[in-house]
């Protein structure tokens, strides 16, 4: 005897089932078609699937010319069979190493192919969803970037208010103060928008090598006054598109600003401080801190986590901070390993690449989602720099249409 499910329970149901079977479900009925598709369900769908499938989006550079894509389970073992390889579909227009990934936000992954924040005044930026093989080919921005005397910087992240995805573009002048041309792309709107840059932070520059993180409905991004003597946390706020500054603890507040790295320990922000010297003896020393912000925005809710010190070896790199006591780190051989601070402990994860490939090893916490579904195109198209400079994206054969009857 058939039973026929209440609809709530169809719908969740839907919600906890990976991204590429929905495409598929969309073809069942109209009513399914729509369902899918409804922002309601992307969102519902974005947190009941990643709640029981937590992820992290991993790229490594195995050669000059060879980037790896995967992305990896984050369960409690945390090995490279828990991996799977994502194929990248999109060739690099410029002639350095690889696209620069800005951000990975609700499954979105936000790709420039800037030359290394140096561009002249043709900037690539795609967002990509892996999960469901879509892309959408940013138009060209407003403002005009010299290669030589000028830099930009990227920040990607989700409004919540407007349900929309925002990419935010900061245009510096070198031989000017550090207050930057700014920007906002919006995807809902597919256009560029100049938006005023505050007069009264006290750090205002940037470098797109520098660490940055989206959280709490905002881009953070470590930051340094124009003689980089003193630093703090940049915010963008996706919703209100307004600019604020976060103080770093105080131990961070004068060093150097690339022994810095931004991260998230659960959903609050978290900055980890790193020293890793080899002296004229060839003796290696490694100095790990780690500071969480308990209450986001609030500067005296900094607490000190984790505290190393090794003095005999250089530990490397970290990458990304996981839960309990772990971090994932990038040793100075290019292995990708899991450190756990409690236990001592250390596990490889990915064996290291050439030693004379230059390093764009990239590690997030990545949601499989719905996201670009209703826009763009998919992945098989070709994007070109003709055709963007002509304003044409060669299109891709859009999703099959849902056949005609089902549920109204």
């Amino acid at each position: 005897m058939a039973v026929e499910l209440p609809d709530e329970v169809i719908v969740e149901i839907l919600s906890m089932l990976p991204a590429k079977s929905l495409l598929r479900f969309q073809l069942v009925c109209k009513y399914w078609l729509n369902l899918i598709s409804s922002s309601k369900f992307k969102l519902m769908h974005l947190h009941n699937f990643n709640q029981l499938n937590p992820r992290y989006f991993v790229r490594r550079r195995l050669k000059a010319d060879d980037e790896c894509y995967d992305v990896h389970l984050d369960d409690e073992a945390f090995s490279l069979d828990d991996s799977t390889q994502i194929e990248f579909p999109f060739d690099r227009i410029r002639v350095h190493s690889c696209f620069r990934i800005v951000g990975c936000c609700h499954g979105v992954v936000c790709l420039s192919d800037d030359g290394n924040c140096f561009s002249d005044s043709f900037d690539l930026v795609i967002l990509w969803n892996p999960s469901i093989r879509r892309k959408l080919t940013l138009p060209i921005p407003i403002f005009e970037v010299s290669r030589f005397s000028e830099s930009l910087v990227l920040g990607f992240g989700y409004d919540k208010m407007s349900d929309d995805y925002k990419l935010v573009r900061l245009v510096y002048t070198h031989y000017r103060k550090p207050r930057p041309r700014v920007e906002v792309y919006a995807v809902k709107t597919d256009i560029w928008r100049k938006v005023m840059f505050p007069d009264d932070l006290r750090c205002s520059y940037i470098d797109c090598s520098w660490s940055q993180v989206f959280s709490n409905g905002c881009v953070h991004w470590i930051a340094s006054d124009s003689k980089q003597s003193h630093n703090s946390i940049m915010t963008f706020d996706t919703s209100t598109e307004v600019f604020g500054e976060i103080m770093l603890p105080d131990d961070l507040l004068e060093v150097e600003v690339s022994t810095m790295m931004l991260s998230l320990v659960g959903e609050s922000l978290a900055v980890t401080y790193y020293d890793t010297l080899t002296n004229r003896a060839r003796m290696a020393s490694s100095t790990y801190k780690t500071w969480v912000m308990q209450e986001h925005k609030n500067p005296t809710s900094w607490k000190m986590i984790y505290d190393m010190h090794y003095p005999d070896v250089d530990m490397g790199k970290p990458l990304k901070l996981r839960n309990k006591g772990d971090m994932i780190m990038e040793s100075s051989d290019r292995n990708i390993f899991v450190y756990n601070y409690y236990s001592g402990y250390a596990c490889r994860i990915y064996p290291g690449n050439e030693p004379t490939v230059s390093c764009w090893t990239y590690v997030d916490n990545y949601q499989e989602s719905l996201a670009l579904l209703d826009v763009g195109h998919s992945v098989s198209g070709e994007v070109t720099k003709e055709a963007l400079l002509n304003g044409i994206t060669i299109p891709a054969p859009e999703l099959s249409p849902c056949p005609q009857g089902g549920k109204k």
